[in-house]
């Protein structure tokens, strides 16, 4: 036939004129025979599955991947299918409509994906219109402040002309407060114990110095021989500090009690030392229950036949940190040796037994056990307050309340934006240069602590300017070393640092049961004294009955490990009558329960309210509100961004940096599974995103792939009152494992941290792991 010019529009594959394909199971020989047919069969059923592309190939166009399915996007030609060995490509995501509220997430230094702050987070509770943040909300009347109706001064409460000239002239206290109006004269004038029992920062420590300090004035006695008349419990050894402090400034007034001489023994101090100043002997003692158990048992020259008054302060924090058994052997010590009854004379302004005042701010089933151990026939005082003020509890109980000029918020915040949201906070906090404010911020462990403590003190990087100049000029690094050479700290030095990074600049100190004592003390004074803006980052260390100056605000990272803490923690600020803030971090989820659980419990109308997380970073980063434009009301995320970034890059760079953020991330894991069993299904560690949480860290690995440094629980010297190490299996070291903390926690890991938060308990009530007494 000849060639008339058709062309046949259809393609005859090579396979067409090929015999039949047998099925594979149809071919007989070896195996690998029959392997090699099976596999050829597939292939050519492969290539006979029509490209989802377009019809139309050239020649020399090198054929599409193979994909087990037909379907692409139109806008890509992209394999959109599963993804299989023959797709390899993911399911394109389509994008989101609000997309522009997420940046791009950015590529690390070397190269590896960097999550983005932005994307992936759980939502929030909506705000509502009640919850949402008040600016210029109407401050309330004081609650805690000194009384300022004339109705009572230091004079009419029954104290000696000479104690009441030095508190209104040399102390600048005006006026007594509820507390010390409804208890001192009743201290004065009785000998039967006292159950006191007032809100925090509304003067408990004078309400029982006053009294003690007053009546031994009245005695004639000139030398320190008299005896020891007053012994002073508390739990810690920094309000033990405070204590001595007051009743320092007390004794030493114009024409005072000069003679009479305070001591103090505590734990962490050297007990040769401690001995000697009980051998020259002293009138009231202030110590911790175990350091004075001690001394009782050991030390003959202390002698307590003649002690009239015992004080327990914060006995709810006594009984927390597992001093029960301890004070049960003072007080037997104290009953065993006394000789008032045979030898008190009918005169002596003294009381004629010994006395014993229980302080509290709360009356818990704990405080009232140790009532029942320590007191006898006591006396139940509490402020007198107006009967709008009184707030009642399902049982028909009086509930504790926080200062009425305190204002309470808190923030929901995703794990991922903790560490950014910090930031922002603390930029507001010293925003104004002029002022001078003092922040405390709380941690549920030492390693956090230490950790957020070098981010915060960390310098900037050097600018390129600044790298020229040191490449030009040598002797610049020399010089440098001089510097650090005489910028190096003493051993008992304060752990202070500057905020470089910060508005204001201000002064960093951190605090924990971890530090020397020496530090310890150095750096609470430092805090207290300090004249410029400062930060006290700490644990639960500095929660209880510190009166620490003009803090105005309170900043709680990690939520409290119960509602007691809560309210000793805001109790650091708004104190005598002072105005006062307080803000706590929350996930978004289970944990937004805490604010109808323990938040709104125990306030006043309008004193809690939500802040706005974008409105709080927007604000910290510096966030033009006066440019509307989209591109402007979002800039804040690229600022919080590259903030995050040069955090992550510095632990990347630094080893014993990574080191530490990994102990950090590892020690917080295990604190959240300590709370109180009533707020287990509020903060269930079933419910943390471990990878969320490592980025609040600076960590950019996989929570498997993150390693845990080995050290001892709690990260560090953390040691127990009694000198080991508190945890299960004492003085063995402990690893936090990988698997421990995976992506989904297994039953075994779960297992592993009850058991470690039981032993915990058992050793010191938490107080070795963390580091709170």
């Amino acid at each position: 036939m000849a060639n008339d010019g058709m062309i046949l529009n259809f393609d005859i594959s090579g396979d067409a004129f090929a015999p039949a394909s047998k099925p594979a199971s149809a071919f007989r020989g070896r195996w690998t025979e029959r392997l090699k047919a099976k596999r050829s069969q597939q292939h050519r059923q492969q290539k006979k599955v029509p490209n989802s592309g377009s019809s139309e190939r050239s020649s020399n166009s090198r054929p599409l991947k193979k994909t087990t399915s037909s379907k692409t996007d139109s806008a890509n030609h992209v394999p959109v299918g599963p993804r299989t060995r023959a797709n390899p490509e993911p399911a394109l995501k389509r994008k989101r409509a609000d997309d522009h509220f997420h940046t791009k997430p950015p590529a690390g230094a070397d190269g590896t994906f960097v999550s983005s702050l932005w994307t992936g987070n759980p939502e929030a509770a909506a705000i509502t219109p009640e919850t949402q943040t008040v600016e210029n909300a109407e401050p309330q009347a004081p609650s805690n402040a000194p009384l300022s109706d004339g109705s009572s001064t230091f004079t009419t409460l029954g104290l000696s002309p000479i104690l009441a000239f030095h508190l209104t002239v040399k102390l600048s206290l005006k006026a007594p407060t509820a507390i010390q109006r409804s208890a001192i004269p009743e201290l004065i004038a009785g000998d039967s114990d006292a159950f006191i029992q007032a809100e925090t920062g509304s003067g408990k420590t004078l309400t029982y110095l006053l009294p003690i300090v007053d009546r031994i004035m009245r005695i004639d006695a000139t030398s320190r021989k008299a005896g020891l008349f007053a012994i002073i419990l508390a739990p810690t050894r920094e309000l033990s500090r405070q204590i001595y402090n007051v009743l320092e400034t007390l004794i030493h007034c114009k024409n005072g009690p000069h003679w009479i001489v305070p001591g103090q023994v505590t734990g962490g101090e050297k007990k040769k030392s401690e001995k000697a100043r009980l051998r020259k002997g002293m009138n009231i003692l202030v110590a911790t229950p175990g350091r004075l158990l001690d001394h009782l048992e050991n030390t003959k020259s202390l002698e307590v036949d003649k002690v009239r008054w015992l004080v327990l302060d914060e006995g709810d924090r006594l009984m927390e940190l597992g001093f029960e058994e301890d004070i049960g052997k003072i007080l037997d010590i104290l009953n065993s040796r006394s000789k008032l009854e045979n030898h008190a004379p009918s005169d002596d302004p003294m009381p004629k037994k010994r006395v014993t005042m229980l302080c509290s701010a709360t009356m818990k089933t704990n405080v009232q056990k140790l009532g029942e151990i320590s007191l006898k026939d006591a006396t139940y005082i509490k402020a007198e307050k107006p009967d709008t003020d009184t707030e009642k509890t399902e049982d028909g109980g009086e509930k504790f309340t926080a200062p009425a000029q305190l204002r309470q918020s808190y923030l929901t915040i995703p794990a991922k934006l903790r560490l950014v949201g910090l930031n922002a906070v603390l930029q507001r906090a010293f925003i104004r240069s002029t002022a001078h404010p003092k922040v405390i911020v709380f941690f549920s462990c030492t390693d956090s602590v230490d950790f957020h403590y070098e981010v915060f003190t960390r310098k900037s990087p050097p600018t390129e300017e600044e790298k020229k100049i040191s490449k030009k000029n040598p002797a610049s690094k020399g010089e440098e070393k001089e510097n650090k050479k005489t910028e190096a700290k003493p051993a008992n030095a304060a752990a202070t640092g500057i905020g470089h990074l910060l508005n204001s600049n201000p002064v960093i100190h951190k605090l924990h049961g971890s530090l020397p004592q020496p530090v310890r003390t150095a750096t609470l004074a430092s805090f207290t004294k300090c004249k410029t803006a400062s930060v006290l980052f700490c644990t639960d260390v500095a929660a209880r009955g510190l009166d620490l100056p003009n803090v105005d605000q309170v900043v709680q990272f990690d939520p409290p490990f119960s509602p007691d803490d809560h309210l000793h923690r805001i109790g650091r600020t708004a104190r005598a009558g002072r105005d006062g803030r307080a803000v706590v971090f929350l996930l978004p989820g289970p944990e937004e329960g805490y604010v109808d659980a323990v938040l709104k419990k125990g306030i006043r109308e309008g004193q809690l309210v939500r802040s706005d997380l974008e409105e709080v970073i927007r604000k910290g980063f510096g966030g033009d509100d006066k440019d509307k434009s989209a591109k402007k009301q979002r800039e804040f995320e690229d600022k919080a961004t590259e903030w995050h970034l040069r955090v992550e890059r510095w632990v990347m760079d630094n080893p014993e940096i990574g080191q530490l953020a990994a102990k950090a991330w590892g020690s917080h894991i295990r604190a959240y599974t300590t709370h109180v069993s009533s707020e287990k299904a509020i903060f269930n560690h079933r419910g943390l995103h471990y990878g969320h949480l490592a980025k609040s860290f600076g960590l950019r690995e996989k929570p498997t792939a993150i390693k845990v440094p080995n050290n001892e629980v709690g990260g560090g010297a953390a040691k127990g009152k009694a000198g080991k190490v508190g945890a299960a299996g004492a003085g063995k070291k402990r690893r936090l494992e990988a698997g421990d903390v995976g992506e989904v926690a297994g039953e075994e890991a779960i297992k592993k941290m009850r058991m470690m938060a039981r032993a915990m308990e058992k050793k010191g009530g938490l107080s070795s792991e963390f580091n709170i007494g």
